[in-house]
């Protein structure tokens, strides 16, 4: 596939099983593409396209029949109008377009770690935008659901008082067309993050694909309601269900195994905190051929210290997991302290429990955090 190609949402994969499919996606994604360009303003270059003329702020006289009922002023049947006030214009316009969000609900709402993720995945360019900056930004933005792609400012009024009014409006049939071409793109995106063989889809990077494919779905769940509170239909759009996509990826977890191997380690008790931990994430500790290990590597040194009477042990604990195929380091977890008593061999026990009891509290949330950080190889 070519990595020149402009495509919101698409893809770069090099997995053999994609090249049947290139064709056809390839298509697709450049309809909705075209699309989306034209119904955001033409054929976008390198910038920006040239937003509407900002309203003429009208000052006193009698208060617009728009400010009560902003279907006077946009017809309901073809748009979606709200009213928002404050002491000042840019406030005014600001309250107008949250009135307008706040129309479809709170169900489009919240989640900002989807635009979290989703903003990294486009920043790692592992989701790859349009190159024009307009669309992206735009493209980026809109996951995040605290603005709606389309939405204008049409009319300001200032009343004696000094209160600005500012009514924001939504083209139904433009919504409807923006939010499901990006629908669409997003179906597109899910399909190439979950076509893998089971070799691949047993491994971390498996596992990130579902993961990053769930908060994709999630985002489409979104635009869904835009859709339909717009007035279209959401019953042919196949968005593929976000739960089922977590409870696959909670699946391929079940199926990793990571070996667990520990030098210099003291009845098993380093290794046995580490499999608690793996375990715990219902991740394999056993099995023939693991495709990762966690290396550890458990040092101990003796320390005196003048006018001490004690006898110190001195552990550093690294623990590194490591994909077997590459040899690459996928996270390192490491720590040190000491411990002392009346003889070396009692300061050593000491030494080994305090170290896992340290990887008991601590070890549990550095594993969950990477893997709820992982993303898809680049």
């Amino acid at each position: 596939m070519k990595r020149g190609f402009i495509l919101i949402f698409f893809l770069l994969f090099s997995y053999p099983l994609f090249a049947q499919f290139a064709d056809e996606i390839e298509t697709a994604a450049r309809d909705a593409l075209n699309r989306l360009e034209a119904l955001l303003g033409g054929n976008v270059s390198a910038n920006p396209s040239t937003p509407l003329p900002a309203p003429n702020t009208i000052r006193g006289g009698s208060e617009p029949r728009w400010v009560i009922d902003p279907y006077t002023a946009y017809p309901r049947d073809r748009y979606i109008a709200a009213v928002g006030h404050a002491s000042n214009r840019a406030e005014a316009e600001k309250h107008a377009l949250l009135e307008l969000i706040g129309f479809f609900g709170q169900s489009i709402q919240g989640e900002s770690m989807l635009h979290t993720t989703y903003s990294e995945a486009v920043s790692r360019e592992i989701i790859t935008v349009s190159k024009n900056f307009y669309m992206q930004d735009v493209i980026v933005t809109s996951t995040s659901m605290d603005t709606l792609i389309g939405a204008q400012i049409g009319y300001i009024w200032e009343n004696e008082r000094g209160i600005v009014y500012a009514l924001a409006y939504l083209d139904r049939e433009k919504t409807i067309s923006i939010y499901t071409d990006l629908i669409h793109l997003n179906n597109l995106t899910v399909e190439q993050l979950t076509a893998m063989n089971d070799v691949q889809k047993n491994t971390f990077d498996g596992y990130a694909r579902y993961k990053l494919a769930e908060a994709v779905s999630r985002i489409s769940a979104k635009y869904a309601t835009v859709v339909s509170l717009s007035g279209g239909s959401t019953s042919s759009l196949n968005i593929k269900s976000a739960g089922l996509l977590n409870l696959e990826a909670s699946d391929i977890l079940q199926n990793i195994t990571v070996m667990v191997s520990v030098s210099n380690d003291r009845a098993n008790r380093i290794r046995d905190a580490f499999v608690q931990a793996l375990s715990a994430e219902n991740l394999r500790t056993r099995g023939n051929s693991p495709p990762y290990t966690l290396e550890v590597d458990v040092d101990l040194s003796e320390l005196t210290f003048p006018n001490n009477s004690f006898i110190f042990c001195h552990y550093v604990v690294s623990a590194n997991l490591i994909e077997n195929s590459t040899g690459a380091v996928l996270f390192p977890f490491n720590f040190s302290g000491r411990e002392g008593h009346s003889t070396y061999a009692n300061a050593v026990i000491r030494a080994i429990a305090a170290a896992e009891n340290e990887i008991k509290g601590k070890y549990p949330d550095v594993l969950r955090d990477y893997l709820a950080g992982v993303f898809p190889q680049e």
